[in-house]
């Protein structure tokens, strides 16, 4: 499916922004006239001033100072005219952290002058969440691995991210610091090894602590959030029982003799957990020691002597100790990227003539069971210069394919073999070679313009075209702050276009959450190098 890469076009408005006020013109002449610029950072949370923090201007240069005890700072000797600042400090984060893209990058600015007020700087204190573990008889549990969780949009779908973990220490305690302002799920567990066994049985007695997720649930559907707020310390102790666990042998086939296999276990979500895996390299025999009750999929992994990837993975349901598994290491797969061009255009053919160029990159995005996502990304192979693309290492598994054209050009069609990768997802088969995917981009693109208004008013904001007959995610691109945009590469089709202020937090993705505002969009088609020019209306997410 084409994309127009959200990061590309964020990344430019990042970079512009930067651009513009790396040396403004006002600072590069030399006056007689200085000024001082004079400011104050203070925690958001408390309005209290912030000694130690870093402050940083940029005039003919970079110039920094640390923050006194009362929160101020001082730099003077300035021409008149503005300077962005950036400010830091361990266990506070900027606004600019905090934001989840450059599309709404806000640069601090500093303006220096005779009537120049207090510059008043804010930093967002950390959140910190920490407790005790502890087993029913009061004993504290070691070694017991600790991890928060938080759900998030990247590239308009909702993903969980592992965010921040560790694990108890002799004490059973544990600390996560630096967490931004947000939700985050915490789980406790799973133990690695047994606890405790019963006499005369090293495992049908076994004890071990499976994952617990806050306050008490068995898996992550089941958990409280926990709400962080700039500065909030949430303590967190729980209780946790001991239960039987099993302990898993097998074999593992397909790889070299007294070759290395790397074991992980994952559970029903995706997440992979410690269970402290032995492997024989000289038998090819595998033990996990203690797993709780339940679904798991173990995965193994290793290299073969010419350095390609070999990969297995095997659905566990334990619920009494297993022996015979039999894993196979099979050969992952390498699948040949090829683009073709149709230029009709003066001068995009030179584009194709630039060396390390390449018309189009792709990604591989998973579509598992589990709830966490994996990419795998196209890359140049072959001698250095070569043309050449590949996506490496691809493991079996079900992936809807992104395309991200370079410069002047629109996606026609891509397949693999007979499947339309416009509309339908690509399939790898364990130990399987996909056919090469194979990309035909045109350069006689429709070019749509506008302006973007609120109240008759313009506005800035991130304007989306979604294509009407595609399952291709939608073109994105920003205005400038004055609400002016232009997509100069539009494929000919049928489109639904948007103007929204905070694409961050639309989950574009989706059609169920894109309902409402697809009644707000505004209906367009284009041809091949037509050119059109509308007026929108700024749509509000969430309103």
């Amino acid at each position: 499916m084409v994309v127009r890469s959200v990061l590309v076009c964020l990344l430019a408005v990042s970079l512009s922004l930067t651009r513009s006020f790396a040396f403004p013109q006002s600072l590069l002449t030399s006056t007689q006239d200085k000024y001082s610029l004079t400011g104050m950072v203070v925690n958001s949370a408390t309005g209290e001033p912030i000694r130690g923090a870093l402050v940083q201007i940029y005039i003919n240069g970079q110039s920094s100072q640390l923050t006194g005890p009362d929160g101020k700072f001082r730099f003077d000797r300035l021409p008149a005219g503005q300077t962005p600042v950036n400010i830091r400090k361990p266990g506070f984060f900027s606004q600019q952290q905090l934001e989840n893209g450059p599309v709404r990058f806000t640069q601090l600015v500093g303006t220096i002058g005779p009537d120049a007020p207090l510059l008043i700087l804010k930093l967002v204190p950390e959140g910190v969440v920490f407790g005790r573990i502890t087993a029913e008889d009061g004993e504290p549990i070691e070694n017991l691995p600790i991890q928060l969780v938080v759900q998030g949009l990247e590239n308009g779908r909702k993903v969980w991210r592992d965010h921040a973990g560790g694990s108890t220490n002799e004490d059973g305690e544990f600390r996560i610091a630096e967490l931004q302002p947000g939700t985050y799920y915490l789980s406790a567990g799973p133990s690695s090894n047994p606890v405790s066994a019963a006499s005369g049985s090293s495992n049908p007695g076994a004890l071990g602590f499976p994952v617990v997720y806050y306050p008490a649930g068995s898996d992550l559907s089941s958990a409280s959030p926990i709400s962080i707020t700039p500065g909030k310390r949430l303590e967190i102790n729980l209780t946790m029982s001991a239960q039987s666990c099993f302990r898993v042998t097998g074999t593992i086939t397909g790889h070299g003799s007294g070759q290395y296999v790397n074991l992980q276990v994952a559970n029903s979500v995706g997440r992979h957990f410690p269970t402290n895996p032995r492997f024989d390299p000289a038998t090819g025999s595998f033990r996990i020691p203690c797993i709780s009750p339940g679904a798991y999929t173990l995965f193994a992994n290793t290299q073969n002597p010419q350095g390609h990837s070999l990969t297995a993975s095997v659905s566990l349901n334990v619920n009494a100790d297993l022996s015979g598994v039999h894993v196979l290491l099979l050969p992952t797969a390498n699948i040949p990227v090829r683009t073709r061009v149709i230029s009709s255009r003066t001068g995009s053919e030179q584009f194709s003539q630039q060396e390390n160029y390449f018309p189009a990159y792709v990604q591989l995005v998973s579509h598992g069971s589990g709830i966490f996502e994996s990419r795998h990304h196209s890359q140049q192979v072959g001698e250095p210069g070569s043309r050449s693309l590949e996506i490496q290492n691809v493991p079996p598994g079900t992936y809807s394919v992104e395309i991200n054209p370079n410069g002047m050009f629109y996606v026609q069609s891509a397949n693999s073999g007979s499947i339309n990768l416009l509309e339908s997802d690509l399939s790898v088969a364990a130990g399987g070679s996909p056919e090469p995917i194979e990309i035909t981009l045109r350069d006689d693109g429709a070019s749509l313009s506008g302006n973007v208004s609120l109240d008759n008013e313009s506005s800035s904001a991130v304007i989306l075209a979604f294509p009407d007959h595609s399952s291709a995610p939608p073109i994105i691109q920003p205005t400038d702050p004055k609400g002016s945009f232009s997509l100069p590469f539009l494929a000919p089709g049928e489109y639904k276009i948007l103007a929204v202020d905070r694409v961050e937090q639309l989950e574009y993705r989706n059609p169920e959450a894109m309902r409402r505002y697809f009644s707000h969009a505004r209906d367009l088609t284009v041809g091949p190098d037509q050119k059109e020019k509308i007026e929108l209306e700024l749509l509000k997410v969430g309103d």
